[in-house]
């Protein structure tokens, strides 16, 4: 075994096997990767100061016995995928490469991880089939914590971040889906094809264009609407996608919003523990709609989505399709062609891009005069080639969009549409050439 690790505790944390299976939600993520790709994301914390590489390995060394689920590999059974804890937290390393690229997977030295800097960027980016971005947001908050504590500052460990001298617990590490799922009957998966995104991939490129806005300005509109920010952002961006539609829309225009399940049931899980909720208009239904139009067709259907019985439903059934015995015992050949013909023909096609919102990145007072910001960025798939995230550290909002096409109409028309409604926008772009020539 491999031991090239400081001060880490042995692998003893007894309520974590060495082997153990994937999560209910995490089973689609290892069946639809290619070569190339699989489904990774990325947070980072912006410091004031340039960040310490020894002391960041240190506080990603401390945190080892404390988040066992993170620091393993995937492994192929004969009838599902596993996972498998490695004797490895060496994954620091400065970036020198895009965001969100493929991790490797199978590696039996390196965990479905990675830890990165550049200046004072510190980066996580975690495969999804180990956690979603809820877990891993309070992951890189407490590696964040520790670093500063490291570095001699008095940091609190309080609120959602974690202690690394504690135990990781059984709650943490159960999978919620199956402790919550009930029997149902009755319910459909079938839904209605969206339009799609039309644009040109580039092999190799990533574009991000990081829009920073005062969260007032987002609340004062959103009050004026009498929505919550979340749904004024995702009409904003059907909007968005409708301007650059060919017209007649022959199809509806739908986005896809991850919810957290942890705000409905009973949960400290740190793996995987949400569900996404479809949200659009019918485009064809007319010929020139307005944002106001648009607005009032999705008024309300965010929340109906994140119902709690809706949501239930929804677990329920994914639950009782994958311990179905003929999905159970289909050898993972061929399972993993079925699942990925589902990711890229069924499920990949009822949405025309991702919007997530994690919320509020809350730490401490103390901690936060070291930090300039919070960022998220989602990987693109081999479907979709745009794609958008949102986070805020209480008085500033940063969204984030990321593709790997050149074009940038849907991003400009986002960010357009908000300045001309008096919101102060301030855009980043890791490509300016290409934001300024269209």
């Amino acid at each position: 075994m491999i031991k090239n690790f400081q001060n880490v505790k042995e692998m003893n944390n007894v309520c974590v096997p060495a082997r153990f299976p994937l999560d209910n939600a995490a089973t689609i993520y290892p069946a639809c990767r290619t070569r190339n790709w699989n489904n990774v994301y990325r947070f980072a914390i912006v410091f004031k100061d340039e960040i310490n590489p020894v002391f960041l390995q240190q506080a990603v060394d401390d945190f080892y016995s404390r988040m066992p689920t993170y620091f393993v590999r995937l492994r192929t059974g004969a009838f599902w995928y596993y996972f498998e804890r490695i004797r490895h937290s060496k994954v620091v390393v400065q970036e020198d490469y895009y965001p969100c690229r493929a991790v490797n997977l199978f590696s039996s030295e390196k965990p479905c991880f990675r830890v990165m800097y550049y200046k004072r960027r510190l980066s996580l980016e975690c495969f999804h089939g180990v956690a979603d971005g809820g877990a891993s947001l309070i992951f890189i908050k407490s590696i964040a914590a520790r670093y500063l504590q490291l570095l001699g500052h008095d940091i609190e460990i309080s609120g959602d971040l974690l202690d690394c001298n504690d135990s990781f617990s059984k709650a943490e590490f159960e999978d919620s889906f199956k402790r919550h799922a009930v029997k149902v009957k009755g319910v459909k998966r079938k839904e209605a094809s969206s339009l799609q995104y039309d644009a040109d991939p580039i092999p190799n490129y990533y574009k991000v264009i990081h829009g920073l806005i005062p969260v007032e300005d987002l609340k004062a509109i959103s009050r004026e609407y009498r929505i919550t920010i979340t749904e004024y952002l995702v009409a904003v961006l059907l909007y968005a996608f409708y301007l650059d539609a060919p017209k007649p829309c022959k199809k509806p225009i739908k986005v896809s919003v991850p919810i957290s399940l942890r705000n409905s049931f009973e949960s400290s899980s740190l793996r995987n523990f949400s569900l996404y909720t479809n949200i659009g208009f019918d485009a064809p239904k007319k010929d020139d709609y307005t944002f106001e139009e648009i607005l009032e067709e999705i008024r309300g259907k965010l929340r109906e989505g994140m119902e709690k019985e809706a949501l239930l439903k929804a677990f329920s059934k994914n639950v009782g399709d994958a311990g179905n015995p003929f999905v159970r015992f289909m050898p993972n050949a061929i399972k993993r062609h079925v699942l990925n013909f589902g990711f890229r023909k069924i499920g990949q096609n009822q949405f025309i891009a991702s919007i997530t919102n994690l919320g509020i990145a809350k730490m401490p007072e103390a901690a936060m005069r070291y930090i300039d910001r919070f960022e998220v960025l989602l990987g693109e798939t081999p479907i979709k080639h745009i794609a958008i995230a949102l986070i805020s550290d209480g008085k500033n909002m940063n969204i984030s969009f990321t593709s790997n096409a050149a074009r940038t109409n849907v991003q400009r028309d986002f960010f357009t549409f908000l300045s001309q409604k008096g919101v102060k926008v301030r855009i980043e772009c890791n490509d300016k050439e290409s934001w300024l020539r269209q």
